[in-house]
């Protein structure tokens, strides 16, 4: 194959209530939001653009991945905007730390500070 991919642009997320979606991710994860409609929201990762629509099942394969200087710090903030934390931090084989929240449709956002 000779043709090279860029980055990721756009990812999509399936959710089951876009009211609850835009309130966890510009409400309590503080993402951006750039454009809305009844079905739809897009926010702003600083990478890609993370479009949440309203669709019939969710997108339970689908996880995504957020960088933090301090997963410490990032939890405990998480934590107090009552956030639910899905897996504890525990720190991987190539020496950064993880930890795992769930949006309100159960679909998975890792926290992850590199070494």
């Amino acid at each position: 194959m000779s043709v090279r991919l860029g980055p990721i642009e756009q990812i999509h997320l399936s959710v089951s209530d876009i009211l609850a979606a835009k309130d966890f991710y510009a409400g309590k994860l503080q993402l951006p939001l750039i454009a809305a409609g009844d079905d739809l929201a897009i926010f702003d990762t600083g990478q890609a653009k993370l479009i949440v629509a309203r669709g019939e099942g969710t997108g339970k394969g689908v996880e995504l991945s957020f960088t933090v200087p301090s997963l410490e710090a990032a939890l405990a903030e998480l934590i107090a905007a009552d956030v639910r934390i899905a897996a504890a931090p525990r720190t991987e084989p190539w020496g950064g730390r993880v930890a795992k929240i769930a949006d309100p449709d159960g679909n998975l956002v890792s926290i992850v500070q590199y070494p």
